[in-house]
């Protein structure tokens, strides 16, 4: 906490200078040990976040990935098909993390032909634009790297 507070009052300050360093120092220090005293802010809990810092990066690169991927898919689509079949299927994900769980679910509504309708603890409703965009949502690599956050 104490060094992205520094990094932060340099930024804001607008130049690296030794009185900046300085004074920056003294702020982020006495922030981070007001909080760490007063607040009950465990700041190795803090930089332990950093470990799973890899799958995360991971992840954000699988997703613009399929958000491309998906993309030239729907392009396809429009032009050779004709009529989309809409549905909705219903899955479990078994993601155990809530907020993994949220993620998985933006990450389906953020590629196109997809988006989440409903999640209601594990169980998902996605609407896909045609049956072809159905096809292995629920076995789709959003839940296997999010399994592999949460293993972390």
């Amino acid at each position: 906490m104490f060094i992205i507070l520094l990094v932060l009052w340099l930024i804001f300050a607008g130049s690296v200078t030794v009185t900046n360093l300085l004074l920056g120092a003294l702020v982020a220090g006495l922030i981070t040990l007001l909080c760490t005293k007063f607040m009950g802010y465990d700041t190795g809990r803090f930089y332990r976040g950093f470990s799973k810092a890899d799958e995360i990066v991971v992840y954000i690169l699988y997703l613009l990935r399929e958000i491309v991927r998906e993309n030239l898919d729907v392009l396809r689509f429009i032009y050779r098909k004709g009529q989309p079949k809409p549905m909705l299927v219903r899955f479990y994900g078994g993601v155990q993390h809530e907020a993994l769980r949220v993620l998985v679910a933006n990450s389906i509504t953020l590629t196109p032909g997809t988006y989440t309708v409903k999640l209601e603890g594990d169980e998902y409703a996605v609407h896909a634009l045609d049956e072809y965009f159905q096809v292995d949502i629920e076995y789709s690599a959003f839940f296997k790297m999010a399994r592999k956050v949460e293993e972390a």
